[in-house]
């Protein structure tokens, strides 16, 4: 639902930007607002979208959110040999995944005359969400059960990246992404497609 609601707010406010500008001078245009959708592979492969506002095409701020895709988790050997024909308690499948809500600023670097490739230098805080399962044996003993659990940590968010404007409203992009806190560091390859105001 979180994810949803984001994506949509995104969505909507690239949608509204472009709305409210369309009837102006793009031409003399220098402040974009766009948001992204991208695709992340790395050790774990992840999604990402953002809202993005550029000013004077030089400087940018960026909110976005990533997460890993959730993955299947089984209890360990050890504690499946804790007692005999442990079965899960549920239909549900445990599973483990990060997420990652963070703030960017970056400088534009265009590489062309026709702003048709501009390099994004962009990094900042952001704060990081671990869930994962933790396991333990119903009164039964031979079925057991598990609890999500949720730890979170402040994170340094370094995203350079090279976006390709195609249209007025309509471009792609592809750069690393580098994630690092105390708990771990998750080095990605990402490629996404911009929506709104993102070149005149």
């Amino acid at each position: 639902m979180k994810v949803t609601l984001l994506i949509a707010t995104f969505f909507l406010l690239a949608l509204a930007s472009q709305a409210q500008w369309s009837q102006s001078d793009l031409s003399a245009q220098k402040h974009y607002l766009y948001s992204t959708g991208e695709y992340v592979v790395g050790k774990e492969q992840a999604g990402k979208i953002g809202l993005n506002y550029t000013y004077n095409n030089k400087y940018t701020i960026s909110i976005g959110y990533s997460a890993t895709l959730k993955k299947t988790m089984t209890p360990t050997d050890d504690f499946l040999k804790s007692a005999s024909n442990l079965a899960p308690a549920y239909s549900t499948e445990p599973f483990e995944n990060n997420e990652n809500l963070h703030l960017m600023l970056g400088r534009i670097i265009p590489l062309d005359k026709q702003n048709s490739i501009r390099l994004v230098l962009q990094g900042g805080p952001g704060i990081s969400t671990f869930r994962s399962p933790e396991f333990s044996l119903l009164t039964s003993g031979d079925r057991y059960d598990y609890n999500i659990a949720t730890k979170k940590k402040l994170s340094l968010v370094v995203n350079p990246k090279l976006e390709m404007p195609l249209l007025s409203a309509l471009g792609c992009s592809i750069g690393p992404m580098l994630i690092v806190n105390d708990e771990q560091k998750y080095f990605g390859a990402s490629i996404g497609i911009m929506y709104g105001i993102i070149k005149n």
